[in-house]
C-alpha cells in the first residue's frame, strides 16, 4: 500500500456495504414479518386475478370441471406436509435445549467465562444482562481503546491516518450504540445494529495499519492497538451467540403462526372439497371477474396463509446468516475500503526472499 493511500471507511449500514437497494433490504430484513406475509398473500390474490384478465381462462369451467375439488386437495397434502416438518424443526430447537445436567452446567459455564472476560477487559464489576446493554458495552470497550489509540498518535503527524481510523470508529460506534437503545430482545431492532457494525472490517484495519506502521509507532500506540483488537474480537462471539438466540426466536414464531393458521386453512380446503358449490355463483361477476372466481381465489390464497408465514419469516433468517457467514476477521465481499486498508504482505515476503 502506497504513501498515498490512505483507509477510506466504509459505510455505517450493512446495505450500504452491499450496495443493496432500499426498499430490498427493506423488505428482506426490516419489515415486521406480518406484513411481508401479507404482501405474498396480496400479490398471490393479484396475480391469480392477473392471469384470468389477461390470459386464456373461462369461468364456466369452475362449473363443469371438478378443479376446484382438485386444486383444495392438493393444499390438504401440502398443508399436512408443511405442518409436520415445521414440527420436526421445532423439535430440533427444543432438543437443543432439552439436556442432561452435564450439558446445561457446561452451557453456562461458557457463557459465564465469557461474561467473565468481557468484564475483566471492560473493567467493570458486573457485565448488562440485556443484551442490547450487553452489546453497547462491547461497543463503549471498543471506543475507550479507539480514544487511547487516538491520544497516542495525536501528536505524530507521520500517525494522521490512524488517527482518522480511530475517529471513524468513534464516529460509527456512536450511531450503532443510539439503534441500540431502548430495543429488546426478540425483535430485529437489537440485532439490525449489530449487523450494521462491522467489526471484521475494523479488526483487519486495525492489524494493517499496526503492520504499516510498526516502525514508527510509539509503545502507548502499540499497546492500544492490541488492546483495541481484543475488544473488537470480542463483538464476534457476542454476535453469533445472539443471533443463535435470534433464529431460536423466529423458528418457534415460524411454528407457532403456522399452527395458528393450519386448522383454519384446512376447515376451508375441506369445505371446498366437500360441499362448495360454485354454480350458486355463476353467472354473476365484479369488476369484470366472475364472483365465483374471485371467491375461490381468495380462499385458495388464505389457505396458503401457512405458507406465507414461512416465507416472510425464513427469508430474513437466510439474509441475515448470509450477511453474518464470516466470524473474526474476514471480509467475504471484496470492496475499495478493504483494498485501501490492505498491507501488502506478499510483497514484503518477495522482497525479503530477493524477489519471485
Amino acid at each position: 500500500m502506497g504513501d498515498s493511500e490512505t483507509i477510506s471507511r466504509p459505510a455505517d449500514t450493512m446495505r450500504e456495504r452491499a450496495g443493496e437497494s432500499r426498499l430490498k433490504m427493506w423488505f428482506l430484513i426490516s419489515a415486521n414479518r406480518w406484513l411481508v406475509t401479507g404482501i405474498f398473500s396480496v400479490g398471490a390474490y393479484a396475480t391469480l386475478l392477473a392471469l384470468h384478465l389477461f390470459g386464456p381462462s373461462a369461468a364456466r369451467q369452475l362449473v363443469t370441471t371438478s378443479g376446484v375439488a382438485s386444486l383444495f386437495g392438493s393444499v390438504v397434502i401440502a398443508l399436512v406436509t408443511s405442518i409436520t416438518l415445521v414440527l420436526s424443526i421445532a423439535q430440533f430447537v427444543l432438543s437443543q435445549e432439552i439436556g442432561p445436567l452435564g450439558e446445561q452446567e457446561t452451557r453456562m459455564e461458557n457463557e459465564t467465562d465469557f461474561r467473565n472476560d468481557v468484564e475483566r477487559t471492560a473493567g467493570i464489576a458486573v457485565a448488562p444482562a440485556e443484551p442490547s446493554r450487553f452489546l453497547r458495552t462491547l461497543i463503549e470497550t471498543a471506543d475507550a481503546r479507539a480514544r487511547t489509540l487516538k491520544r497516542a498518535v495525536s501528536d505524530e503527524n507521520d500517525l494522521r491516518e490512524i488517527e482518522r481510523y480511530a475517529e471513524g470508529l468513534l464516529d460509527h460506534s456512536r450511531t450503532v450504540s443510539d439503534d441500540l437503545t431502548g430495543t429488546d430482545f426478540g425483535s430485529f431492532d437489537v440485532l439490525l445494529p449489530v449487523l450494521n457494525y462491522n467489526y471484521s472490517w475494523k479488526i483487519f484495519a486495525a492489524r494493517n495499519l499496526k503492520a504499516k506502521y510498526a516502525d514508527s509507532l510509539p509503545a502507548e500506540a502499540d499497546a492500544a492497538f492490541d488492546d483495541l483488537i481484543e475488544a473488537l474480537r470480542f463483538f464476534a462471539p457476542a454476535r453469533e451467540h445472539f443471533k443463535t438466540h435470534y433464529v431460536q426466536w423466529e423458528i418457534i414464531n415460524i411454528s407457532r403462526g403456522v399452527l395458528y393458521g393450519a386448522m383454519p386453512s384446512l376447515s376451508v380446503a375441506a369445505y371446498m372439497i366437500l360441499v362448495f358449490d360454485p354454480t350458486g355463483l355463476s353467472g354473476t361477476a365484479l369488476l369484470g371477474i366472475d364472483a365465483a372466481f374471485l371467491l375461490v381465489s381468495a380462499l385458495f390464497v388464505f389457505t396458503l396463509l401457512p405458507f406465507a408465514v414461512v416465507l416472510a419469516h425464513v427469508l430474513r433468517i437466510l439474509t441475515m446468516i448470509q450477511r453474518t457467514l464470516a466470524i473474526g476477521p474476514f471480509v467475504l465481499r471484496e470492496s475499495d475500503q478493504l483494498e485501501t486498508a490492505r498491507y501488502d504482505e506478499l510483497a514484503a515476503l518477495e522482497d525479503r526472499r530477493g524477489g519471485p
